[in-house]
């Protein structure tokens, strides 16, 4: 009797000095099955898909010519190029001591790409209308220079290819986000991996330590020879022996020290992650409260009830209780390779909202080579009752109050007197208000104290709070009292005034924005007009 009780409570101390050693290795396998879609097309023989786009595709679909279950219409709307900055930057050289004995500056250029495509989908199993806009942004910074013309030179010399180069990757980055999408809801993708895995005991000093390798072994052998188009029968009935011993363990670590539930962790991990991939999704369920319930790692229990969860969702919306099947993909549209989207894919458009006067307010498309002619008029694209795009509807200036594209691109109508007069731009209203006419300008910076705004691209303008007109800094009574008229903007703000005094500010974009920047943080009275 005694003898009986002290082999028991040796038989105990082993196991739980066993215990204290049962690490756990993570052990990859193979596992290899289709996802399947959150919007599937029941019916095989109507998984057809028509696109004007040949980069489009979805897998388990047959392309057709025209008139497919899924019609997919995209159109690239262009490549804008933002403001283009040339940034200077400081660089000093110090000695020992810190004191600064030369200084130089480094010169790059900045500018920002923006394309976008938009993409209408009718599926007429569902008489779903789908439609959803893509974008991209790229800012570029180029190499250092030493000088601001270089850093300019370089950008003049290279802006096309700047412009293709993004042009063609953020076309390529949209139509991979399309089939990403497409995929998603519709396709049924062959998916493989070896990166799944089983905890396996590391120990070599562990009771469990050749049973775990020889349970794995048989594992990995199982789940290299699955296919995701064949059924897995044969591999559930290789699978039963092999749960059966990870469950076969748990009794044998039975207590609440840490190393004894880490044991038992590594069987219900196993066998919940092996039903999951044997599409039993209740049995995962089951394991999965086990872990829980274990209180080793309890974030596990939660994973595995989640992905249960979705196993099941997707398995009803599919009407199957499997995710192994035969995938068909083929391309019966006879399109030429060589062939390309229409040219009216490519049209570059922008979508912005045009402001009128009268405050009516509406959606227009305007062409990127346009734009840099908005100052005088604007000319948007007219369509058709069909949508079809038939040319351009041209507005006068002086009926527009202000002009916001969808990217942020801002105009305004201000009125003021450009430097030089160009033939034909003065209408019979030359005279009023000193000459100053309306003319739709590039929004550089507004505040409750000073605007600045850019017209042709190349004239700065100055606009004081509560002004009625505003004051090109091109015009001969500016850059001759270029002084005399910031002191007056900052009226009120001597932080402002002086450094205008010690001639902080230079008459270009960079530096009248500094300048307009200062005045609004300064606390002080709004300036005051300088006309």
């Amino acid at each position: 009797m005694k003898q009986g009780l002290l082999i028991s409570i040796t038989l105990l101390f082993c196991l739980i000095s066993f215990a204290q050693s049962a690490d756990l290795d993570k052990e990859n396998f193979k596992v290899s099955y289709v996802k399947l879609p959150t919007k599937p097309i029941l019916d095989d023989t109507k998984r057809t898909y028509s696109t004007n786009n040949r980069g489009i595709s979805i897998s388990g679909f047959s392309k057709v010519k025209s008139e497919g279950t899924l019609d997919y219409n995209y159109t690239f709307n262009g490549t804008e190029i933002g403001e283009v900055n040339i940034n200077k930057n400081k660089i000093e050289k110090k000695d020992k001591e810190g004191k600064v004995v030369s200084v130089r500056y480094e010169y790059m250029v900045v500018v920002t790409y923006s394309s976008s495509g938009s993409l209408s989908l009718n599926n007429a199993e569902t008489a779903e209308n789908f439609q959803k806009t893509y974008s991209e942004s790229t800012t570029y910074k180029s190499s250092t220079f030493s000088s601001y013309t270089k850093a300019k030179d370089y950008y003049n010399n290279n802006r096309n290819n700047l412009r293709n180069k993004y042009r063609s990757a953020h076309k390529s980055t949209i139509i991979s986000n399309i089939n990403t999408y497409t995929n998603r809801a519709y396709g049924y993708i062959p998916y493989t991996t070896e990166y799944e895995y089983l905890w396996i005991l590391g120990s070599k000093k562990h009771p469990e330590f050749q049973k775990h390798h020889e349970a794995f072994d048989k594992v990995k052998v199982a789940f290299d020879n699955i296919k995701y188009d064949e059924p897995i029968d044969e591999i559930k009935k290789e699978m039963e022996p092999i749960i059966e011993y990870f469950n076969s363990v748990i009794p044998n670590y039975p207590g609440d020290k840490r190393k004894l539930r880490k044991v038992r962790y590594a069987s219900y991990y196993n066998i919940a992650n092996l039903y999951y991939y044997l599409e039993m999704p209740e049995k995962v369920k089951e394991y999965a409260q086990k872990i829980i319930d274990n209180n080793y790692d309890k974030k596990d229990g939660k994973y595995f009830i989640n992905k249960a969860d979705k196993l099941i969702k997707s398995l009803e919306i599919n009407k199957t209780n499997t995710r192994h099947m035969k995938v068909l993909t083929e391309d019966l549209s006879n399109v030429p390779d060589e062939e390309e989207e229409t040219e009216t894919a490519d049209v570059e458009l922008n979508k912005a909202y045009l402001i009128t006067k009268e405050n009516d307010t509406t959606l227009v498309d305007i062409k990127s080579s346009d734009i840099a002619s908005i100052g005088y008029k604007l000319k948007t694209v007219e369509y058709d009752q069909n949508g079809t795009p038939i040319g351009s509807r041209v507005k006068s200036a002086k009926k527009c109050k202000e002009l916001v594209f969808v990217d942020g691109l801002h105009y305004r109508n201000i009125k003021f007197k450009e430097s030089s007069i160009k033939s034909g731009a003065v209408d019979a209203g030359q005279m009023v208000l000193g000459g100053a006419t309306d003319k739709l300008c590039k929004v550089l910076f507004e505040s409750d104290k000073i605007n600045l705004y850019l017209f042709n691209q190349s004239e700065l303008v100055i606009l004081p709070a509560g002004s009625e007109k505003g004051k090109s800094t091109m015009g001969a009574g500016f850059v001759f009292g270029f002084k005399k008229n910031l002191t007056k903007y900052a009226e009120g703000c001597p932080t402002v005034i002086e450094k205008v005094a010690n001639k902080e500010y230079k008459n270009n974009q960079e530096s009248l924005l500094k300048f307009c920047d200062e005045l609004t943080k300064c606390s002080s009275t709004p300036a005051q007009d300088g006309n």
